[in-house]
């Protein structure tokens, strides 16, 4: 049960309240990944882009060179890199619930996919999350810290841009700096980004029923696979698509005030998706078959393989 910043082994409890005072060096390191602007990875780069409750795991040599995500507020991303050995296995999990089993499952899928048996070490980096007036953003940055220092394994605290650090003032609100990060599986460089496509069938995915990540690339095959789910359906949904930007930002956002232009949007394309598969597990996954893609060369675009 090791949490270690800088080359401070953590004693005690330690929160998201005293994170920076109690390590300054690590604001420093942190505050470095906005020493340079936004890169935007290209639809063409090989590159699998994460969603919300979604994680993805991959290593130096593999099918993709890069692993990001963007659209966080509240939500944390987190980067974990294996250190027991020097194939670079990383997985990258974008995280929206203060629930422990979302940080587990990344380190299981990274642990799976490393197959050692361990000591495990990892290092550690956090992306995402302000000083939201709700305070969403600080218990999701105190459920990681306090799960990273319970567990079995080793974990190196590398970057935390998160609440502090990752807030800046606009007109008198809270803003978080950036939306967006990505790692090279090359060199383990983390860096801003922004993304020129989110991936195939995005509003299919931004509809995970259930907390847990879902873990989306088969590294075995290059492939992105979504597996058979069900989501509720609003009786509603085609009067949530006719509301306005404000009414959808008040009721389905926590942090309304500061979300990315494409929010209300993809929100609309939920409840249309609603309405056009009702039933998903007869429409969007017949048979209980997978919906799988493999990318193209040519366009980069990730392209559904029809069964």
């Amino acid at each position: 049960m090791v949490l270690i910043i800088g080359d401070k082994h953590v004693n005690g409890d330690i929160s998201a309240e005293i994170l920076f005072t109690d390590f300054p060096d690590l604001k420093t390191q942190s505050e470095s990944l906005f020493n340079a602007a936004p890169r935007m990875v290209r639809a063409g780069e090989r590159h699998v882009y994460v969603g919300q409750r979604e994680m993805a795991v991959s290593e130096r040599g593999d099918w993709v060179e890069v692993l990001g995500s963007e659209d966080a507020t509240t939500c944390h991303i987190v980067i974990m890199r294996d250190l027991t050995s020097d194939r670079g296995v990383t997985g990258l999990a974008h995280l929206d619930s203060e629930d422990p089993a979302q940080l587990l499952a990344l380190e299981a899928a990274v642990r799976q996919r490393s197959g050692s048996g361990g000591p495990w070490e990892y290092e550690v980096s956090l992306v995402g999350g302000y000083e939201d007036d709700r305070s969403c953003s600080r218990d999701i940055t105190d459920t990681l810290l306090f799960t990273m220092q319970n567990h079995s394994a080793v974990f190196r605290l590398r970057l935390a841009c998160v609440l502090s650090v990752n807030t800046e003032k606009r007109v008198g609100v809270d803003w978080p700096r950036t939306y967006g990060a990505a790692v090279s599986l090359d060199t383990g460089e983390v860096f801003r980004a922004a993304f020129e496509s989110h991936g195939p069938d995005p509003d299919i995915r931004s509809m995970w029923a259930e907390e847990g990540l879902h873990n989306l690339y088969c590294h075995q095959t290059g492939h992105i696979v979504i597996k058979p789910f069900a989501y509720g359906v609003s009786s509603s949904a085609h009067k949530w698509i006719q509301q306005s930007d404000e009414f959808l930002l008040t009721y389905c956002s926590t942090s309304p005030k500061v979300e990315p232009p494409t929010f209300c949007d993809m929100i609309r394309a939920q409840f249309q998706r609603m309405i056009t598969d009702p039933n998903p597990l007869e429409t969007l996954f017949r048979g209980g078959v997978s919906r799988e893609y493999h990318r193209d060369e040519m366009s980069g675009l990730w392209i559904r393989i029809e069964n």
